[in-house]
C-alpha cells in the first residue's frame, strides 16, 4: 500500500486551553528554532507525490513568520499534482502576512478553532480569542484566495446550555464555512480541566445537543458524512478520509502517530528526545486481527460505511466469513444494515458505535 498522507504536529501555543490534553508548549524562539530544524530534515527524507498534507497541533499559526516559511519551502515540493493541504490555526492569530504566505505556497484548505461564539464560555475555557475575530479570520482567509474553509466547534462545555450551543451553530453557520467539525468536550486527566476538577454537562444533555447539530446542520445544506464531521457538497475533508478508510500515513512531530505496513509508530512526547534521535514513545506491530478490527471501526465511522469489496481486496476474505456473527447481531439491534453492497450503520447505530464494534471486538478478542 502507497502512502500517499502526511501530519505534521506543530506542538507550540500563545497559550495553553484548560480543555487540551495533547501534545503541546508554550511557544518560545530558542526551543521552536531546534525544532523546526529537526523537523525539516524529517520531512526532507519523506517521499514526493503526497495527496495530503495536514499541519496541526498546538497552533501552527503560532510560529513566526520566518519559521513559518521555511516550514512552507519544505512542505510544497513534496505535494503531488492533485493535492489537499491544510493548516490549523487560531482566529487571533492570523495575519495579513501570514495568510498571504500560506496562499502563495499553496496551502489551500484552512482549519479554525472557534469552539463556541459565546464570548464569556470562551473566556471560561481559555480561548484568547472573541467571535468577532472568528468572522474577520474567515474573511481574511477568502479576501486572499484560501476558500476552503473548516471551522471547528465544541459542545458539552461546562455551564453550556442547548440554547447556547444552538446559537454557536447558527453563529457559525452565517459564516457560511465549506466543512464544520464538532466534538464533545472530553475532559483528560492532564489537562487544566481535569487538573480542577471541573465536569463537563451531563451526559443526557450532552446527547441532546449532538442530536440537535446533527438536525441544524443537515437543515443548512450541510452533509453529515462522518460522525464529528459535516461537509458542503464536494468539501470532505480528503485527509481525513486517508483515516477512516484504513489507508498508511506518515506523521511528524512529538506525539503523533503513523501507520506505514502493518506498524503504528507514535514519537516521544519528550521534545528533547525528539530534537535528539529517533525516540518513538511505542512501536506496535499490527496483526491480521488488529487491522479487521480496526478497519471496521474506523470505516463504520463514515456516512457510506464498508463494502464488502473493499474489505475483501484489503484482506483476501470475506467480511461475512470473518464477522457474520457480529453483523447479524448489529441488524438484530438495528443498530447496522446490510444491502447489497456491504454494512452501514443506522442512525441509531451511528449514534452508538461502542455499541455497534463490541461484538466486532469479541470475535477478534481485542
Amino acid at each position: 500500500m502507497s502512502t500517499k498522507a502526511l501530519y505534521v504536529h506543530i506542538p507550540f501555543c500563545d497559550h495553553i486551553c484548560g480543555y487540551c490534553d495533547f501534545t503541546r508548549f508554550k511557544y518560545a524562539r530558542v526551543i521552536s528554532d531546534d525544532f523546526m530544524i529537526r523537523l525539516i530534515q524529517q520531512i526532507n527524507a519523506l517521499p514526493n507525490n503526497l495527496e495530503t498534507i495536514y499541519v496541526g497541533g498546538g497552533t501552527p499559526t503560532s510560529l513566526e513568520d520566518d519559521q513559518l516559511e521555511a516550514l512552507l519551502q519544505a512542505l510544497k515540493p513534496h505535494l503531488a499534482t492533485d493535492y489537499e493541504w491544510t493548516f490549523e490555526g487560531n482566529p487571533e492569530n492570523l495575519t495579513y502576512d501570514k495568510v498571504k504566505m500560506l496562499h502563495d505556497y499553496g496551502v489551500n484548505r484552512m482549519s479554525l478553532g472557534v469552539q463556541t461564539s459565546d464570548d464569556d464560555l470562551l473566556e471560561k475555557i481559555g480561548r484568547h480569542h472573541k467571535f468577532y475575530d472568528v468572522g474577520k479570520g474567515v474573511q481574511l482567509l477568502r479576501d486572499i484566495g484560501i476558500d476552503n474553509i473548516s471551522l471547528d466547534l465544541m459542545y458539552g462545555l461546562p455551564g453550556q446550555t442547548l440554547e447556547s450551543f444552538q446559537k454557536s451553530m447558527k453563529d457559525i453557520i452565517a459564516l457560511q464555512p465549506d466543512h464544520v467539525s464538532i466534538y464533545a468536550l472530553t475532559v483528560e486527566p492532564n489537562s487544566l480541566f481535569g487538573r480542577r476538577g471541573i465536569k463537563p454537562v451531563p451526559i443526557e444533555l450532552e446527547t441532546e445537543m449532538f442530536l440537535s447539530c446533527i438536525e441544524i446542520m443537515q437543515a443548512n445544506g450541510f452533509e453529515h458524512y462522518e460522525i464529528s464531521n459535516f461537509s458542503k457538497p464536494g468539501a470532505r475533508s480528503r485527509h481525513n478520509q486517508v483515516y477512516w478508510r484504513y489507508e498508511d500515513f506518515y506523521a511528524l512531530g512529538p506525539g503523533s502517530s503513523m501507520k506505514v505496513d502493518h506498524t503504528r509508530r507514535t514519537w516521544t512526547v519528550r521534545l528533547g528526545e525528539y530534537l535528539q534521535k529517533e525516540a518513538y514513545k511505542e512501536v506496535i506491530e499490527l496483526s491480521l486481527e488488529d487491522e479487521m478490527f480496526e478497519f471496521i471501526m474506523m470505516g463504520l465511522r463514515i456516512r457510506e460505511g464498508i463494502t464488502f469489496k473493499r474489505f475483501y481486496d484489503r484482506f483476501g476474505i470475506t467480511m461475512q466469513d470473518v464477522f457474520s456473527d457480529a453483523i447479524q447481531q448489529g441488524v438484530h439491534s438495528q443498530l447496522l444494515e446490510v444491502n447489497d453492497d456491504g454494512i452501514v450503520t443506522t442512525f441509531n447505530g451511528y449514534i452508538m458505535l461502542d455499541d455497534v464494534l463490541l461484538p466486532f471486538m469479541d470475535i477478534l478478542g481485542e
